[in-house]
């Protein structure tokens, strides 16, 4: 590994991990100061005061930044989903078995005077224990439903669609479209995503090492640049996905939103930079391994009964490198290698890396992805598309989305972009139900 990515492998893994209520403090009182409103405009206003508002720091060795807190691997306190939980074990999450987060008494004290008390009765958690506690708790020996106190998540967003316009080409095509709810609410969340942007360059240009750093002058222009058009260079299109990924969690705090196939729809980008000298493999490798820190920089807060189950924030960005591409050929270029090569370095429990097989995948990829999984980290795993695809378009998926088919969180199936599968919604022992049946 290059020294800036030890030094910042280093920082991360050293830094204490905290529980944080920057978000719910805004959420709450932006939902304080328009209650008439619909829950949609109320979420829509509360994410892009938090794209603006939330505070921000930069590494000076980072080649990529952004993250949904200042500091990294913050367990973040979202109230719209629920926390009672939270109430509950608030002063035990540095002392916890699993997954430990330091807390501030100054902020244990304003989420039970200010916080709390507004979202008791009325988050997700207690309208689902309301409407449905019942019919819950009866199947609750063999079935146990998810996410009944946080947000889903578990997509593979377009993130090619996302490179291709960028915030600004997509707030343009908005400003076409007529005026309903939905487009404001869009509306308002890309103008939050720009100021973000935006953001993070005047802060790297504030910095004391910003006029001594060649490498932070590039980050902030980037920053800037991709507040107002498409990336344009290799740099530009991994600090762009990023953000993407970044604002998916801070507006709704779940899990496993997923890269997908990041060798394909970067790979232009690269073969572009490459082809006129900006990049070498070298200088993609190191790119991607800043990526592959930042995506363990960002954690889940869970409660103690989930942690424990859980444990080690596997948070599921699950990237594919491989498969067929619309022609039925196999697929596979330098990015491919350098993300399997990023793992081998790193060793990092994210993302979630996984390779797509098929009968005509090619030797080198096969060895690399052995060599890699080898290591012990569990990763890559391995996916066969002679199966999978045909599987996938017995279920009514069109031929090009399922041989475009991505991976979600830890091994669930999905297409790009298109595609709410709730793969984790529910967990049935089917064992369990035999055993009670037979019983009686």
């Amino acid at each position: 590994m290059r020294n800036r990515i030890t030094i910042l492998k280093e920082k991360m893994l050293d830094e204490k991990r905290y529980a944080s209520i920057e978000q719910a403090r805004i959420i709450t009182r932006i939902y304080k100061e328009n209650e008439t409103l619909s829950v949609p405009m109320k979420r829509a206003l509360s994410l892009k005061a938090a794209l603006e508002e939330i505070e921000i720091g930069v590494e000076k060795e980072e080649l990529i930044v952004g993250n949904r807190t200042k500091g990294v691997r913050a367990g973040v306190i979202f109230p719209e989903s629920g926390c009672s939980w939270v109430d509950k074990e608030f002063e035990t999450l540095p002392t916890r078995p699993q997954d430990r987060f330091e807390v501030r008494s100054e902020d244990i004290k304003e989420f039970r005077e200010t916080i709390y008390p507004y979202w008791k009765g009325h988050s997700m958690e207690d309208v689902i224990r309301s409407r449905y506690g019942k019919e819950i708790d009866h199947i609750s020996k063999v079935v146990k439903i998810n996410q009944k106190d946080h947000a889903q998540g578990h997509i593979c967003p377009d993130s090619a669609l996302w490179l291709k316009y960028g915030p600004q080409g997509l707030l343009d095509k908005i400003n076409e479209k007529q005026e309903t709810e939905f487009y404001t609410c869009t509306k308002l969340v890309l103008e939050g995503a720009i100021t973000f942007m935006k953001r993070y360059h005047d802060y790297i240009i504030s910095m004391p090492e910003y006029h001594e750093s060649d490498d932070l002058k590039r980050v902030a222009d980037n920053c800037l640049s991709l507040s107002q058009r498409p990336p344009k260079t290799f740099h530009e299109a991994v600090q762009s996905l990023w953000f993407l990924f970044v604002i998916l969690h801070m507006e709704s705090n779940a899990s496993s939103f997923s890269p997908g196939r990041m060798d394909q729809y970067l790979y232009p980008y690269y073969e572009h930079d490459l082809k006129e000298g900006l990049i070498t493999k070298a200088d993609a490798l190191e790119l991607l391994e800043c990526l592959w820190l930042k995506f363990n920089q960002i954690v889940y807060l869970r409660n103690s009964n989930s942690a424990k189950y859980f444990a080690g924030f596997p948070i599921g960005f699950n990237i594919a490198v491989g498969g067929l591409d619309a022609k039925g050929h196999d697929t596979y270029n330098d990015l491919s290698m350098l993300c399997l090569e990023a793992q081998k370095e790193l060793c990092l429990p994210q993302p979630n890396l996984s390779v797509r097989l098929n009968k005509h995948t090619s030797h080198e990829l096969m060895q690399k992805a052995i060599e890699v999984v080898a290591l012990g980290s569990g990763m890559p795993q391995f996916f066969n598309d002679e199966a999978i695809i045909p599987a996938m378009e017995r279920l009514g998926i069109s031929h090009e989305d399922a041989l475009n088919y991505a991976i979600v969180g830890c091994v669930e199936l999905t297409t790009h972009g298109n595609n709410l599968g709730w793969s984790d919604a529910a967990m049935f022992n089917l064992n369990k139900a035999l055993e009670l049946t037979l019983n009686h």
